[in-house]
């Protein structure tokens, strides 16, 4: 009964959304694939490897290189959610033959897709638990795999009411791997069998960082018009009303240091506008990042100062920023939003901070925040209170990046754990 009424829901949004897609061209450009026609597919039994979006494709990297290194001669495919996700796999992972988007959750779409693709294994990142997609694999033999599996605790309970409706489509999964014992608690209680979970760690701590030489970071700093004697704070992945927040303390931190220019990167680039907005109205000197690489010729030939606040409106450059900051701090995290990932800026050893809602990293930034290798704040006016003091400690800058990059390296080996699990449904 449960199953039936989730498809109804279903069916009603597929006759509300079909009509709606021919209004948005994103969505347009991709129905054929939401509604599970993939032309021109040609791949056969290819190994099928779904994500939701930007964050599980840069955890995926690791081990999709590692099967890629041991079977080169396997097909691999990639769904994912959002387009975001979907253009950092085609950006990201050359290892991939295809990037696609997953069906919606419909059986009959479901069915179609699984025709036309007959993969030989499917591996799920982290929490993409969707019923249909578990139930049709399982139907069809399919092996899957669930890995870097987490339930956050803001979403647990959610879980855990639904147990009677998860239970049934969790038996259709092959193997659990989780990050943690309290991942693997979670999902025992919501319904996967017990002697199919086991707890491998975290592949965000085996995510590589890119090779940047000296001569590369001076060409990045040129291409931002930086002069080498500024101290840059960057907030990465930041939501709404965090902007505000940064901005009401820039004016104070710049009396403390006067070199200090503010990296703003939104986590959505459609709320670019409305951070633009904010921007206009607090009448701080800013530019977008694009706009500045357009002009930095005219800004250095000119001997002009970087403007005080760069807004970052790309995907992808924000890893590659972070070899260059001063400070660093966690969006998503002043508001509760959950965090994004802490450990991205520790490959740079980097001073790294964030606030008391990081619900969705939880594990890893209370282990952090214990070996003082991230400094947790309570709010805004904490914030404030710790910023003033890094900036005029260069050593404890220094000391905290280093304790975070040896927390970093401590915890790395989650992807030869995970392979070890998985070679036995791939040979």
């Amino acid at each position: 009964m449960a199953y039936l009424f989730y498809n109804i829901l279903l069916t009603v949004f597929l006759l509300l959304a079909v009509p709606y897609s021919f209004f948005r061209p994103s969505f347009r450009r991709n129905l054929a694939q939401r509604l599970g026609f993939f032309p021109g597919f040609n791949h056969s039994n290819p190994i099928w490897v779904h994500v939701a979006s930007v964050g599980e494709v840069f955890c995926a990297i690791p081990l999709i290189k590692k099967i890629k290194k041991e079977f080169p001669h396997d097909r691999i495919i990639m769904t994912t959610m959002t387009l975001t996700g979907n253009e950092a796999a085609k950006n990201s992972l050359p290892e991939v033959d295809q990037v696609l988007f997953l069906p919606v959750d419909h059986p009959l779409l479901l069915h179609r897709m699984l025709k036309r693709v007959q993969p030989r294994l499917l591996l799920i990142a982290e929490t993409e638990l969707w019923p249909n997609l578990l139930r049709a694999s399982g139907k069809k033999g399919i092996p899957i795999i669930l890995f870097n599996g987490r339930i956050s605790r803001k979403s647990f309970p959610r879980y855990r009411l639904l147990k009677f409706f998860f239970r049934r489509c969790l038996k259709n999964i092959s193997l659990f791997l989780m990050q943690t014992d309290e991942d693997r608690n979670r999902i025992i209680q919501v319904g996967a069998p017990s002697e199919r979970v086991k707890v491998v760690g975290n592949l965000k701590f085996d995510q590589t960082s890119p090779l940047f030489t000296q001569e590369t970071k001076s060409e990045l700093a040129k291409s931002l018009t930086l002069q080498g004697k500024e101290t840059i704070l960057i907030a990465g992945s930041t939501h709404s009303g965090e902007e505000e927040m940064l901005t009401d303390l820039f004016n104070e931190l710049r009396e403390i240091d006067p070199h200090l220019v503010l990296f703003l990167a939104p986590r959505h680039l459609e709320r670019i506008e409305e951070v633009e907005k904010m921007l206009k109205k607090k009448s701080l000197p800013w530019v977008r990042r694009t706009s500045l690489s357009a002009d930095q010729n005219r800004f250095l030939q000119e001997g002009k100062a970087p403007p005080q606040v760069i807004l970052l409106a790309t995907m992808g450059e924000l890893m590659a920023l972070y070899s260059l900051g001063t400070l660093i701090f966690i969006g998503g995290s002043l508001v509760p939003v959950g965090g994004h990932n802490p450990l991205e800026p520790l490959f740079f050893k980097k001073c790294v901070l964030f606030g008391p809602h990081m619900f969705n990293f939880l594990e890893i930034s209370l282990r952090l925040s214990e070996a003082r290798g991230a400094i947790q704040v309570r709010g805004k006016e904490d914030l404030a209170s710790h910023l003033k003091r890094l900036l005029s400690d260069q050593r404890e800058r220094e000391e905290t990046g280093e304790r975070g990059y040896q927390f970093l390296q401590k915890h790395r080996g989650a992807t030869e754990r995970m392979i070890e699990e998985i070679r036995p449904f791939l040979t």
